[in-house]
């Protein structure tokens, strides 16, 4: 062996096992949320295979702090991959669309490299490795904590990648904006509940949304078949305004408060004398709703909502030629529809 690198190894060997251990301990990780499409590798095939070789070891620890989320999606006749990395609070720092024109495989390595150049090799950007990016293992205090066994020189060399790999489209990291996302939409439902008899109706929204809240405003209409209220048979015409602020969670699910102002019309049958037949609506409710994204651009959201009428007024007539009045026509409305949102930014 040449003295040169007999000192070299010598050298390697004597580092204190808290040197050997730096990279281990401070170096970038992250916990891995993966959700495929039909047709592409599973989870384990991508860490084990694609992310080991980008990042040159494993990054992918279930004690890591950060989490980062791949979502393929279908965008026309190729997938898509949809990369958002997050600190251990749920801030979304980055996010990426990385597309591909050949299949799945090839997205796949394409995300792999892209988290690598995007998410790592901070030595060779010469920066520091952001805060919420860095693996802090805990260590017990009670006892020493345990050195690992020194490495052999060429262990500390990160594994090259196969010789067969291309070269990657690396999908540009985009920081997130701190600005809102605006959208607008178009409703449609159908109100089982709650008016003289169902009810069907649409609406027009615009919304502002960021990553843990949005914020939506709505002109919507809504139109009864005919009903009996009390011993009247009407049908009732419901024109609102509503604002609905939600809360947005990681599972794609909106939890909604909604607030609407609106103008309700009965129209009772002709044979009957109106005496009082509109009023000021004024309904609160909850509203859950859930995002599903096939598009870049487009979002389809069914949802579930329940108001209750703080204020609708009589509903009054002379039938058959007596004045009947309903103090209160309307119960709670239950409503059953989606919107489509397009996505304005």
């Amino acid at each position: 062996m040449r003295p040169g690198v007999a000192i070299l190894v010598a050298a390697i060997l004597a580092m204190p096992a808290s040197a050997l251990a730096v990279g281990e301990s401070n170096g970038v990780a992250f916990r891995f949320e993966y959700a495929p499409r039909p047709g592409c590798m599973g989870r384990d095939d991508f860490v084990d295979t694609w992310l080991r070789a980008a990042f040159g070891g494993e990054v992918v620890k279930d004690d890591a702090r950060a989490l980062v989320r791949v979502e393929i999606r279908r965008n026309g006749t190729h997938p898509e991959a949809h990369v958002a990395a997050f600190d251990e609070n749920g801030v979304e720092h980055w996010r990426a669309v990385i597309p591909t024109e050949i299949d799945c495989r090839e997205l796949i390595q394409d995300t792999a490299y892209s988290l690598s150049a995007n998410l790592g090799q901070w030595d060779l950007k010469r920066q520091p490795v952001p805060e919420w990016l860095l693996y802090r293992k805990p260590v017990d205090v009670r006892t020493p904590a345990l050195s690992p066994r020194p490495r052999a020189f060429m262990a500390l060399v990160p594994p090259a990648p196969p010789i067969w790999l291309r070269k990657p489209l690396l999908g540009q990291v985009q920081a997130q904006d701190s600005g809102p996302r605006w959208e607008v939409g178009a409703a449609g439902f159908v109100v089982p509940l709650g008016l003289p008899a169902v009810g069907f109706g649409g609406g027009i929204s615009v919304g502002l949304r960021w990553p843990r809240f949005s914020l939506a405003g709505e002109v919507r209409g809504i139109a009864s078949l005919v009903g009996d209220v009390g011993a009247i048979p009407a049908s009732a015409i419901l024109w609102s305004g509503l604002v609905a602020p939600c809360a947005e969670t990681a599972v794609r699910l909106s939890i909604c408060g909604v607030g609407s102002v609106g103008r309700i019309y009965y129209r009772t049958d002709p044979r009957d004398t109106p005496i009082d037949t509109r009023s000021i609506m004024v309904m609160l409710g909850l509203r859950l709703a859930y995002n599903w994204q096939p598009l870049t651009r487009l979002t389809i959201r069914p949802f579930f909502e329940g108001m209750l009428a703080l204020d609708d007024g009589p509903l009054e007539a002379k039938h058959r030629g007596v004045v009947v009045s309903k103090q209160s026509p309307l119960g709670p409305l239950l409503i059953v529809g989606t919107v489509l949102a397009f996505d304005g930014s």
